[in-house]
């Protein structure tokens, strides 16, 4: 179920305040809800496996971790891709808010898919600047333009369950995240339609009634989590930072190519008038 009450009520205030003020704000809301409110659910794996199994878990689930930075380093737009696959593929196979498969995969691809229905532009740039780099001309946009059309059927599919059973909260959650700007749209998807539900899920499974109870259970992976992801989020953007300067430079080199043959061609243009009888 998508979470109730005033806590629904005062994130889409948040959404909305962080993208009418713009700037890093955006960014900012999605750190605090994608990396902060979102870590809740997926910092009980471990309490979920029996103790016994807890080092081939981990053994696992690290390698897992490490070997796909490096795939990301090697090879950015097969890592992206394979990224938005299994984020689907964990969305609709994760779910607790919808009963029926046809829903669930909607609500899978809407996740991933609907920030880009209205924009495409913004999304594909995104898409690009994830990938760094050394990737074919015109992939990040394709593939925003792929997401946006799989939102579009996703959204309606959901709007249709939204109309048949009433349900409002959901039928605003779903325009908010195509409206908002992308980072905010996907924050406020992947909360609302998954980590929340799956934080409840999760609080039922491990006998935690309130949410004290349940963070008391997994703070030391809570924790960890959260130096992981600032980690990862600080090397973030000092790999953005340089992908944008190399793009800039790349840009600024083909300039001065094109300034150069056109010089050259007038040059070349000139000297033929000036030799013709």
């Amino acid at each position: 179920m998508i979470p109730a009450g005033r806590g629904w009520g005062l994130l889409a205030l948040c959404a909305g305040v962080a993208s009418l003020v713009g700037g890093g704000a955006p960014l900012a809301f999605a750190l605090a809800v994608g990396l902060g409110l979102g870590l809740l659910h997926g910092a009980s794996d471990l309490q979920l496996v029996a103790r016994p199994r807890w080092p081939r878990f981990l053994a696992w689930y690290l390698s897992v971790a490490v070997g796909y930075l490096l795939l990301w380093q090697v090879a950015g737009a097969v890592a992206l891709v394979t990224f938005l696959l299994m984020s689907i593929w964990h969305f609709v196979h994760e779910d607790d808010v919808f009963a029926h498969r046809h829903e669930q995969v909607a609500l899978g691809v809407f996740i991933v898919g609907g920030p880009a229905v209205l924009h495409a532009e913004a999304v594909g740039q995104l898409l690009d600047l994830a990938m760094g780099v050394g990737v074919p001309a015109g992939l990040g946009a394709g593939l925003a333009e792929v997401l946006a059309v799989g939102g579009a059927l996703a959204a309606a599919v959901l709007a249709l369950t939204a109309w048949r059973t009433r349900d409002g909260r959901l039928a605003v959650t779903l325009l908010l995240i195509v409206a908002l700007p992308p980072l905010v749209g996907f924050a406020l998807g992947f909360f609302l339609l998954h980590a929340a539900p799956q934080t409840l899920v999760r609080q039922r499974l491990l006998g935690a009634g309130r949410l004290g109870a349940y963070i008391r259970r997994i703070w030391p992976v809570l924790l960890a989590a959260l130096g992981f992801a600032v980690v990862g989020r600080s090397r973030a953007r000092l790999e953005f930072r340089a992908c944008s300067c190399r793009r800039a430079v790349c840009c600024r080199s083909r300039r001065r190519c094109r300034d150069m043959r056109m010089s050259c061609s007038s040059a070349r243009a000139r000297k033929s008038g000036a030799v013709s009888p």
